[in-house]
C-alpha cells in the first residue's frame, strides 16, 4: 500500500467531514482532462468547488459566456446541485444534458458509505446534439455577435460509442480512487501502520495490545478509530483481510493444500480455518475453490 502521509493535502471544504485527498487524485483528473479535453471538478458534500480553481482550469468558453455575460451562473449552479442530490440518492454516477445543451456527469464519492463529496465531468456534446446553442439567438440579440455559437462549436464533441467508453473509464477511475485509499478518512493516518502490519505479515495474528504499541495509542483508541474509518472492528478487519487473502490463494494456487493456504493466512488449525471461512463465504474452502475454477 502506498504511504500517503507525505503525498496528501487537506481540502479545507472537506475538513469538517474529516477526509484527506491524495495529490494523486488531482494528477489523475488533470491527465483525464488533458487527454479528453473535458474538465473534471471535485466538490465538497455541500456542493462547494474544491478543485480545480476557476483560474487554473476555467469552464469551457461557451459556459463562461453564459455564466458571466448572460448572467446564468445561479441557474447553472442550481442545476448542478440538483443533479448532485439525484446522484447521491441513487448512489451512482448519472449523466444529463444541461439547459445549455452540454452533457455533464456527476457522481457521489462514498467512503465507507459516508458522503465525502462529488465529482463532476463536463462539459461536452454528443454528435446527436443540436448544431446550434440553445441560447444563440438570445446572445445575438443582446451582444450582436456570433461569439456564443462559435464557442459552442468549439466544445468537445464525441460519438455516442466514445461517450460510453469515456464514462466507463471515468467510473473505473472513481473506483480506483476510493478503493485505493486516495480519498480516505483523516484518522486513517493514525491506523495506517497497523493496517500495513496486518497486510505485510498476515500469517502473524496481530493482537490489540501490539497494535496499540505500534501507534502509541490506547487499545480503546485503536478500536474506536478502526470502527470509524473502516466500518469494522479491529478484529473484524483483520479476520476479513486474512480470509480474503486465503480466498485469493485458493484461486491462484489450485494445487496447494488447504492447510498450507490456511497457514499462510495465519490459521494453524485447518479445521478452525474452514469454520471461519464458511462463516465468511457461506461455503467451505474446497467448495469455494471449485466454484471459481
Amino acid at each position: 500500500m502506498d504511504k500517503l502521509s507525505g503525498q496528501c493535502f487537506i481540502c479545507p471544504m472537506l475538513e469538517s467531514m474529516h477526509y484527506t485527498i491524495s495529490q494523486k487524485v488531482a494528477e489523475i483528473f488533470d491527465l483525464y482532462t488533458e487527454l479528453h479535453h473535458i474538465r473534471i471538478s471535485l466538490f465538497s458534500p455541500d456542493g462547494s468547488l474544491i478543485y480545480p480553481d476557476a483560474v487554473n482550469r476555467p469552464n469551457c468558453e461557451h459556459c463562461r459566456l453564459l455564466r458571466d455575460t448572460l448572467g446564468m451562473d445561479s441557474k447553472c449552479r442550481e442545476l448542478d446541485h440538483q443533479m448532485m442530490q439525484v446522484a447521491f440518492e441513487r448512489k451512482d454516477l448519472i449523466t444529463y444534458t444541461c439547459h445549455a445543451g452540454m452533457q455533464e456527469v456527476t457522481a457521489p464519492i462514498l467512503v465507507n458509505e459516508e458522503l465525502a463529496g462529488y465529482v463532476m465531468l463536463g462539459q461536452f456534446r454528443s454528435e446527436t446534439a443540436p448544431a446550434e446553442s440553445p441560447y444563440s439567438n438570445d446572445w445575438k440579440t443582446a451582444q450582436n455577435s456570433d461569439d456564443l455559437q462559435q464557442a459552442y462549436e468549439q466544445t468537445a464533441i464525441f460519438p455516442e460509442a466514445k461517450i460510453e467508453t469515456l464514462l466507463s473509464m471515468f467510473r473505473h477511475l472513481l473506483e480506483f480512487i476510493v478503493g485505493g485509499q486516495l480519498i480516505h478518512h483523516k484518522d486513517y493516518d493514525l491506523i495506517q501502520p497497523v493496517i500495513d502490519r496486518i497486510q505485510e505479515q498476515p500469517e502473524r495474528e496481530l493482537h490489540l495490545a501490539e497494535a496499540s504499541k505500534l501507534v502509541g495509542r490506547s487499545g480503546s483508541t485503536v478500536s474506536r478509530v478502526f470502527k470509524k474509518v473502516t466500518g469494522r472492528s479491529f478484529k473484524q478487519y483483520q479476520v476479513k483481510y486474512r480470509l480474503e487473502l486465503a480466498a485469493g490463494q485458493l484461486k491462484a494456487k489450485p494445487n496447494s493444500p488447504v492447510a498450507e493456504i490456511a497457514m499462510a493466512a495465519g490459521y494453524d488449525d485447518a479445521l478452525y480455518f474452514s469454520r471461519v471461512f464458511r462463516k465468511q463465504f457461506n461455503c467451505s474452502p474446497s467448495e469455494y475453490r471449485l466454484s471459481v475454477e
